[in-house]
């Protein structure tokens, strides 16, 4: 799902308090003694995972059981896909230790944010399309038994239907319930089964791409703690929180080497479904979470795409 931190070197970044992120620094060092002298940076946090930088290097650290399990698995899957797609992905390694952290050197580049794609030309656009097509249909086409034996498990299921509609109702302005009530009911209809169910990133937003904005080359990606089994539409969906336009040539791109017909509408419909989830599960502040609904059905009109 998509969020990410801005980055920052303030160790007083809201919610994190300095005595943890030193804490973690103390761990690195005490596990790698050629940090000692490092300067290290909070990079971004969430409520399951902390992440710090020093000297091209970053470290993770799980906050919960839970998210340890889920780093973990990530180490395994990225070992396996490294040599297996073209793609640049972190080169991952666990420390182990009384908390265990992940290290990896960073990949150059920074977020891609709408703004950003906005302000590529053609041809850079197509170039970035093509590389996150290229990435989507080799994760496809890997065989499900084989990731399962990896360690891959089932995404994280999204909202129930009845659960969108009870939380997201009473806060969308007027003139956008009908959206909410077609919306939820063609989500409802959705199955993951036969050739829908894939293995797949399911987290290719911009806050997770390298992104090298004097070249417009995108240098690779990361996060995949939020990869396994799920819908391949859904999993082609989450670039539109960079830009519908920039979804649209990932799936005319990935039809030519996938070989797989995408219906573009369902792709679209699992944005829409996401934006409502997240306004009714009030997990951002509300007039955000209302600025995601009401900014996606406006490019939606733009693209031709809204059913309303």
């Amino acid at each position: 799902m998509r969020r990410w931190t801005v980055a920052t070197g303030d160790a007083t970044m809201e919610g994190v308090p300095a005595a943890e992120v030193a804490r973690y620094r103390a761990l690195v060092i005490g596990t790698l003694p050629q940090f000692v002298g490092g300067s290290f940076t909070l990079i971004s946090q969430t409520r399951h995972t902390l992440a710090l930088e020093c000297d091209g290097w970053i470290f993770k650290f799980a906050r919960s059981s839970e998210a340890e399990a889920r780093l973990r698995r990530e180490v395994v899957l990225l070992q396996f896909l490294r040599p297996r797609i073209t793609m640049t992905v972190p080169q991952i390694v666990m420390h182990e230790g009384p908390v265990p952290f992940s290290q990896h050197p960073r990949i150059p580049g920074s977020a891609l944010e709408t703004a950003d794609y906005l302000d590529l030309d053609e041809g850079r656009r197509n170039a970035l399309a093509l590389r996150m097509a290229q990435l989507y249909a080799e994760l496809h086409a890997l065989p499900l038994s084989r990731m399962q034996q990896v360690g891959a498990v089932g995404v994280d299921p999204w909202m129930a239907p009845d659960d969108i509609v009870a939380g997201a109702r009473a806060k969308l302005p007027r003139g956008y319930k009908g959206y909410l009530d077609r919306t939820v009911a063609a989500y409802r209809k959705l199955s993951i089964a036969g050739p829908e169910l894939v293995y797949g990133y399911f987290d290719g937003h911009g806050g997770n791409m390298a992104f090298d904005h004097e070249t417009g080359r995108l240098n690779g990606v990361f996060d995949f703690a939020d990869s396994g089994f799920g819908s391949r539409h859904r999993d082609l969906s989450c670039s539109n929180w960079v830009s519908a336009d920039l979804t649209l040539r990932i799936i005319e791109r990935y039809e030519e080497l996938a070989g797989v017909e995408v219906d573009r509408d369902k792709v679209m419909l699992y944005s829409s479904a996401l934006r409502l989830a997240e306004l009714a599960g009030g997990s951002l502040p509300e007039n955000r979470a209302i600025a995601n609904v009401t900014d996606w059905v406006v490019e939606l009109k733009a693209i031709g795409m809204f059913h309303g």
